[in-house]
């Protein structure tokens, strides 16, 4: 369930990734500077809903999370970047396909090191109580004798 939630926020970061990403193309900023804005806009965004939709904070301190959620966005970073310049000066595909061609193994790494690394596997408690089914109490009624009446339960 917790991968699920993590593809809606990674499919929302990576509206927000290819969006900067094509917007500062645009304005011709040079690929690797907009890979990279594009991506620190899109981390900046998927703390936000990882801690809201995916994962439960409080596993370390704020300031150990921080750092080691530093951490994993860094080597996202490098591991993107990596695949955006072979893609595009080795591979010679255009700059939006090889972004979007990085995306998806850039996020198998971020799932597995936020999960591993920062967060856990708890998914926040807000969803997890809205996941939960409500508790309906249900009362059995063994069936009437025959013959006998049928009372309602007022």
């Amino acid at each position: 369930m917790q991968f699920f939630f993590y593809l809606i926020v990674g499919g929302l970061s990576f509206f927000v990734d290819i969006g900067a990403f094509i917007g500062l193309r645009a304005i011709e900023v040079p690929i690797i500077t907009a890979s990279v804005t594009s991506f620190g806009l899109a981390t900046a965004t998927n703390y936000l809903l990882s801690v809201i939709l995916a994962f439960q904070r409080g596993r370390f301190r704020r300031y150990i999370e921080m750092l080691r959620f530093l951490t994993v966005v860094l080597i996202g970073l490098g591991l993107n970047t990596l695949l955006v310049w072979c893609f595009v000066y080795h591979l010679a595909l255009h700059a939006t396909a090889a972004k979007i061609m990085a995306v998806p193994i850039v996020l198998v790494w971020n799932y597995l090191g936020r999960r591993r690394l920062v967060f856990g596997n708890e998914i926040p408690a807000g969803v997890r109580a809205w996941l939960k089914p409500p508790k309906v109490a249900l009362t059995l009624v063994a069936p009437p004798k025959h013959g006998a009446p049928v009372r309602e339960a007022v």
